[in-house]
């Protein structure tokens, strides 16, 4: 099932044309959409393959309060301890070909939570 996953989005970012040549390049809504999305939700809360996955819900307070951003950047760098979860920064620099600075997706994280 992973691997259908990673080949989907590798295919809708082939598609639709995303190549990132370099860290400024890269688009945190753009890449949140095309990857984190699958799981996570557009709209911060797990889909039903994230569910099954074991995605937080990005717009649960109490999630948030659990989290420092310390936390959020070091799961997106090293994992955690989910193992259907890849860290982010693997998996952007492997189907982007691109290094990227994670800490760019904390806010978007963030901005999920209640206001």
């Amino acid at each position: 099932m992973k691997r259908t996953l990673l080949v989907g989005v590798f295919f809708f970012g082939v598609v639709f044309g995303f190549v990132a040549e370099s860290k400024a390049d890269v688009n945190p809504d753009q890449v949140y959409g095309m990857l984190c999305a699958l799981c996570h939700g557009a709209d911060g809360q797990p889909t039903k393959q994230g569910k099954q996955f074991g995605s937080p819900d990005f717009t649960d307070a109490n999630w948030q309060n659990s989290k420092t951003d310390d936390q959020l950047l070091q799961s997106m760098v090293k994992g955690t301890d989910n193992p259907n979860y890849r860290p982010t920064k693997d998996m952007i620099e492997e189907l982007l070909g691109v290094s990227v600075d994670v800490s760019i997706f904390v806010p978007k994280v963030r901005n999920f939570g209640p206001k």
